[in-house]
């Protein structure tokens, strides 16, 4: 039958299957955020910049600019999917991005 300390450490590596203790996951956590925070910022730079280009290579900035934004925030699904993966908690709001 098995103890109760197996069924805690059992429980654990349920919830946070990367088997991280706590600190290591909030650590790890704050670290990706500030990332995931700065992939949105530069998104939305892209993205005005792809917006306001004029010019005479106009139309080829213009699609280069729209496919990176496009791969920029395909990143942000990945930041945020692994910080959960780890038990962790996700950027919540544009206010957190800002302070992050």
């Amino acid at each position: 039958m098995p103890t109760r300390s197996n069924r805690e450490s059992k429980a654990a590596r349920i919830h946070n299957p990367d088997g991280l203790q706590p600190e290591k996951v909030r650590n790890l956590s704050s670290v990706l955020n500030a990332l995931l925070a700065d992939v949105f910022a530069l998104y939305i730079k892209t993205k005005n910049f792809h917006r306001h280009m004029n010019g005479p290579h106009f139309r080829g900035y213009h699609l280069l600019l729209d496919e990176q934004s496009q791969q920029i925030f395909a990143m942000t699904d990945d930041l945020a999917e692994r910080v959960r993966k780890i038990g962790g908690t996700t950027i919540h709001s544009i206010g957190e991005i800002a302070r992050l």
